[in-house]
């Protein structure tokens, strides 16, 4: 299979697991949901291997760790931030926040001391 084509039926697969989680959502099924996820997981995983030329390279990785970096640091910044007024709004009295915005900053420190001790494992696996 081309690389153009395999796009297509990616694009169509995900356009066709979305109809199915809707519909799942749609009925109250969580059943429906989860098969849908499950097959269409399957038949991107089928597609892809049917595929014959590069669809993955460092450009691509460079990429994606580009990407995942950014996305941690903007939902650990703003996981902090959230809680944190959480946390001052709750104490000035505007609603019952104080517990949920404590529950969300703790989750950012859990979330970075995560990301700090897969650094520290990664840099003495590959010799960083």
């Amino acid at each position: 299979m081309e690389l153009e084509t395999y796009k297509r039926v990616r694009s169509a697969i995900t356009a066709l697991t979305g109809v199915v989680v809707a519909y799942a959502v749609l009925q109250n099924s969580i059943f429906i949901a989860i098969a849908g996820i499950t097959i269409g997981m399957v038949a991107l995983l089928v597609t892809r291997r049917s595929v014959a030329e590069v669809t993955h390279d460092e450009r691509s990785a460079t990429i994606q760790n580009k990407a995942a970096s950014a996305t941690l640091a903007v939902t650990t910044v703003g996981l902090a931030i959230v809680g944190l007024s959480m946390v001052f709004l709750g104490r000035q009295g505007f609603g019952d926040f104080e517990g949920t915005g404590y529950v969300l900053a703790i989750l950012a420190n859990v979330v970075l001391g995560l990301n700090a001790l897969l650094r520290y494992y990664y840099a003495r696996l590959l010799g960083g």
